[in-house]
């Protein structure tokens, strides 16, 4: 998922009237306001907005006022963030003067603020229009403000004119609200718009957020169904920050995808050396190595998911992994008192088909064949069991059992898969009578 814009608006030189005088106005402003609003301005300065506001007070009682006076009164309640209050104050001060494009400014972020969005746009295209030379940021707030209104399309249409009127000066933010507009809209085309955006914020973004643009453009590709650019660019990754586990894990999981599995393996090797990972990623390595036939490696890390998660150490899942691991490596003993450890009132299929081969591996024939015996039965409710059934009499033939024998042989020949096998076993069985 796309983290939140964190870019906020940012008003500078607003605040506190700087650089705000009765030039700024068409209106001539009378000498009585020009020094109530001087003494305003220095109590605003020292956070004393009660004597600003009684200064005001008097100004604002008389039917016709300087814009600049509500300008204040407005600067008071946006300071003190009453700013339903401030709005009121903003919009007197450029009903009065059109042109004061501080009151659209100040208006737009109160507007902004109380979650009025779509005002709050309309305001910072009057500040837009109003400055001299014309200023980028309130364009690019306007498109904000749009944007957090859910109004994408006009959004979509500022922030390109932005990029077009301003080539020169495009700024990361801006690549950042538009990949957040394109991507809130369905469809892979939205998505293509976004990728160039997505891949200079991924190269010229800084620390935290460079990282996390880095993993969404990685995800974006697969979206797009581009995979060889995400190992491509994976690959960079590792060059340029070797020792970053995430790049590691993420190319663990890219190598899984494509079905390569020992690259899986050593990419996750390699973070876990950087970085532990989960119980999860240490049973993903566990069971890459039993599927590259690599058993002894996937023992110390099933052993680890025993000693180091103490509250599931007797998880099936993993005494059932150890088990097998060990009959891989031809220890039938070690994995016959992991199998001990499970539980045998509610055996598992794969825990009695696992049990049913060591036994055999043993030589306890007589176990063996009452385990597949077992085994046949129970799988003959979920899938064939012809496989039991064949095995089941190979275990009774070595036991001696050859009545046992031929039952089980018997009920193999009602499958087709595995019947020619009975069926020589059984002919032979017939020239021991």
């Amino acid at each position: 998922m796309l983290f939140r814009i964190i870019h906020l608006i940012t008003l500078l030189g607003i605040l506190l009237g700087a650089g705000v005088t009765s030039g700024d106005c068409a209106t001539r402003m009378r000498p009585s306001e020009h020094r109530g609003l001087e003494r305003a301005r220095k109590y605003i300065a020292q956070d004393a907005y009660a004597e600003a506001v009684d200064v005001l007070k008097p100004l604002l009682e008389r039917e016709e006022h300087h814009p600049l006076v509500d300008f204040y009164r407005g600067l008071i309640a946006q300071t003190q963030g009453e700013y339903a209050a401030a709005c009121t104050w903003f919009e007197r001060s450029v009903a009065q003067d059109a042109g004061l494009q501080a009151g659209w400014v100040n208006l737009a972020q109160c507007r902004f603020e109380i979650g009025e969005f779509a005002a709050a746009a309309q305001a910072f295209a009057h500040s837009y229009a109003l400055s001299d030379p014309p200023e980028a940021r309130w364009r690019y707030n306007a498109a904000l403000a749009w944007y957090q209104a859910e109004e994408l399309k006009r959004a979509r249409e500022l922030m390109l004119q932005l990029v077009e009127d301003f080539p020169a000066a495009v700024e990361l933010q801006w690549r950042e609200l538009l990949v957040h507009i394109y991507l809130q809209q369905d469809g892979e085309q939205n998505r293509r718009l976004a990728l160039p955006h997505v891949q200079i914020l991924a190269q010229e973004s800084s620390a935290a957020a460079q990282r996390r643009w880095r993993e969404y453009l990685i995800r974006l590709y697969l979206q797009l169904d581009m995979p060889e650019q995400a190992r491509e660019f994976v690959t960079h990754l590792l060059e340029v920050e070797s020792l970053e586990p995430r790049w590691w894990r993420i190319s663990a999981h890219l190598h899984l995808e494509a079905e390569r599995y020992a690259d899986a393996l050593a990419a996750l090797q390699v973070a876990g050396f950087l970085a532990p990972g989960d119980a999860r990623e240490e049973r993903l390595r566990a069971d890459l190595c039993m599927h590259l036939g690599i058993p002894q490696q996937a023992i110390p890390y099933f052993m680890d998911l025993l000693e180091e998660h103490t509250a599931n150490a007797e998880e099936p899942e993993v005494l059932l992994g150890l088990a097998q691991a060990y009959v891989r490596r031809h220890k039938p003993q070690k994995a016959l008192a992991y199998l001990a450890r499970m539980d045998t009132m509610q055996e598992s299929i794969p825990q009695l088909r696992l049990r049913a081969r060591i036994l055999y591996m043993l030589k306890d024939y007589a176990q063996a064949h009452a385990a597949y015996v077992d085994l046949a039965r129970r799988e003959q409710q979920e899938r064939s069991s012809a496989r039991a059934w064949l095995l089941a009499g190979y275990a009774a033939w070595n036991a001696g059992e050859m009545k046992a024998a031929q039952t089980a042989l018997q009920q193999v020949t009602q499958e087709a898969e595995f019947s020619s096998q009975a069926q020589q076993m059984l002919r032979h069985l017939q020239t021991l009578k």
